[in-house]
């Protein structure tokens, strides 16, 4: 059945839920989200690939369910990338990610490594993110284009990160492609075969460069993000080379991919609001509120899970205990119930509340890290292009998962 060509035509909402799966639909996404909210924000289905699911388009459910001491993300959650034999090493590093794992291992190796991504932390590099923005800026001038996305959204946070953990500038290039092949295998609505194969020769080479270069350090430490985490240990001993190669995989990605979508989002949100976008050159102190507005008005990571022990009563629903609840994280974030005018980009919002990095004891590991680069990237853009406008049209990747452009070009 094809999807439906209108929100306000539509009256089932898991029509709406293929709608929103639909690569063609990637720029037009938030009326279906505000359709599906209006129609049904507690729904039972298995229309995002989630068999058993409730999918929560609302704000203060989603954030009830976020906040809720039984509901949590364990390994379960990530059944959802299984596909066989054909994928196992990439299934099996997810299910040791923090991102899937439940209490008292996801809490361990979040304490491990944490105090390394505080916002006194991180503030540390950035000056190395804006080095880099500027030298990556330079060199698009140079050529005379620039696609925000490949020129700069992209390279910038894969290179910071690999700076904090201390990869050799010389293997920075491994990374760019199995970063790639990496995150179109988690992007579940688009598997192929090859794609599979891609996901499994990208889970490998990072899991076998990983570990090798923390038996290295160990040997000879630096002052280096893989140092620390390679001698990290507490009464349970050091992290185990699953936990240690899953741990240094999702700082590099979650740190990379999303951060690069938020970019390439942002600049597209400023352009499609001239007024914000010349507010905040005539006061570029608003721009912390700015980046925080442009997180909450579209956002990379769109979904995530929870599942709970107990029994819960959300917005009038009851949800069965070990039932997985589906947040939608963009829906919540439009929610006029919470923020007024959601589809308005205002840059002095300050919208501190917003779920673009998730919230409680899963919330995004990397949020201060990212923000430091968004804000680099986004004030040397606008410092070094005044007249700043779109030079083609912007073009979405297919996913939902992950909300993110695949081109951006740009004039200035």
């Amino acid at each position: 059945m094809n999807a439906p060509t209108e929100p306000r035509e539509t009256t089932d909402p898991d029509e709406i839920l293929r709608a929103v799966l639909d690569p063609e639909r990637r720029g037009a996404l938030y009326p279906w989200l505000h359709r599906l909210r209006e129609l049904a924000p507690v729904h039972p289905s298995e229309g995002l690939h989630v068999p058993g699911g409730f999918v929560l388009s609302r704000y203060e459910d989603i954030r009830a369910v976020l906040r809720h001491p039984q509901a949590f993300s364990d390994e379960r959650n990530a059944d959802i990338f299984d596909v066989g034999e054909a994928g196992a090493v990439f299934t099996a590093m997810m299910r040791k990610q923090i991102l899937y794992l439940s209490p008292p291992d996801h809490d361990r190796i979040r304490a491990l490594v944490a105090r390394h991504f505080t916002p006194r932390a991180v503030e540390r590099w950035r000056e190395a993110a804006e080095r880099e923005v500027e030298r990556l800026l330079d060199a698009a001038v140079a050529r005379g284009k620039l696609d925000l996305v490949k020129d700069v959204a992209y390279p910038l946070p894969i290179a910071v990160i690999c700076e904090m953990m201390g990869i050799p500038k010389s293997d920075v290039p491994l990374f760019f492609q199995w970063a790639h092949d990496f995150a179109r295998r988690g992007d579940v609505a688009a598997l192929t075969p090859d794609v599979i194969r891609r996901g499994e020769e990208a889970t490998a080479g990072f899991r076998d460069y990983f570990l090798g270069l923390a038996r290295e350090r160990r040997k000879q430490p630096k002052d280096d993000l893989l140092t620390l985490i390679a001698l990290a240990r507490d009464a349970r001993g050091p992290l185990t080379d699953d936990e240690l190669a899953a741990t240094c995989v999702i700082l590099l990605q979650a740190g990379h991919e999303t951060t690069a979508d938020l970019i390439s989002l942002g600049i597209r949100g400023l352009l499609l609001a001239p007024r914000e976008l010349h507010r905040l050159r005539a006061e570029p102190g608003l721009m912390p509120d700015a980046v925080e507005e442009l997180l909450r008005w579209d956002t990379s990571v769109q979904i995530s899970q929870r599942r709970s022990r107990v029994e819960l009563e959300i917005g009038g629903q009851r949800i069965p205990a070990g039932a997985t609840c589906v947040l939608l994280n963009g829906a919540a974030n439009r929610d006029p119930a919470q923020y007024p005018d959601p589809d308005r980009i205002d840059v002095g919002r300050s919208p501190r509340d917003h779920l673009a990095f998730g919230l409680g004891r899963h919330r995004c590991l990397g949020a201060s890290l990212a923000r430091v680069e968004i804000q680099a990237a986004i004030a040397a853009i606008l410092r070094r292009f005044p007249r700043l406008d779109f030079d083609g049209e912007p073009a979405f990747r297919g996913s939902f998962f992950l909300r993110g452009l695949a081109s951006l070009p740009l004039r200035g």
